[in-house]
């Protein structure tokens, strides 16, 4: 146990430097706002299809969110071996404001970043993960308030929660520069990131 958690250190250290930095296109075509969760060392996705319907899309180690083995040693395993990876959706209620989010999350939101991207292609993300989730058995996690289906890639360090969510971001039209394996996103501007409140929920 002492040896798992000098290596854990040694990793944590090693990857401290890690960040990654999100760049808004300057011109958006027919734009809807997209909302990335900081959750500490991992981060989801929030898409706003239509007005009732916004979707939070999320990645994550099997054991560890569906299963609900946690702790250092599954820890340890999701870093250096492939694992089986869970793909994560929940449909969000009430007004899009994050703030109305926080009590639907399964997690703590530490931080919100705000961005834009053309509606198609947030339509189209959607329905391919729709299509993911039309094709396999679904799960459902109370503590996360996911329903998660098995992804089609292995959940690895230099693929993991956040790697995934920068994915879709690429896919969404915006820049992404740096590395994002330990969950450190940051907005080119400021102005962009937000703390979030329930009691502020409109």
């Amino acid at each position: 146990m002492e040896l798992q958690r000098w290596m854990l250190s040694v990793i944590v250290l090693v990857l401290s430097g890690c960040t990654a930095t999100i760049i808004q296109p300057d011109e958006v075509i027919d734009p809807v706002p997209v909302y990335v969760l900081d959750h500490g060392r991992h981060n989801s996705l929030v898409l706003v299809v239509a007005e009732d319907d916004v979707q939070r899309l999320a990645l994550g180690e099997w054991r560890w969110y569906v299963d609900g083995e946690t702790g250092l040693g599954r820890s340890l395993s999701a870093l250096f071996r492939e694992t089986p990876a869970a793909l994560g959706r929940a449909r969000l209620d009430g007004p899009v404001d994050p703030n109305c989010w926080v009590v639907q999350v399964g997690s703590e939101i530490r931080n919100v970043l705000i961005f834009s991207a053309p509606h198609e292609r947030v339509e189209e993300l959607a329905e391919r993960i729709d299509s993911a989730f039309d094709q396999a058995e679904l799960f459902y996690s109370q503590t996360l308030n996911l329903e998660f289906v098995m992804d089609a890639r292995p959940y690895t360090l230099g693929d993991n929660s956040n790697h995934r969510v920068v994915e879709w971001l690429e896919f969404l039209g915006l820049e992404v520069r740096g590395n994002p394996t330990i969950g450190i996103l940051r907005a080119d501007d400021s102005e962009r990131s937000i703390q979030v409140d329930w009691r502020d929920c409109v």
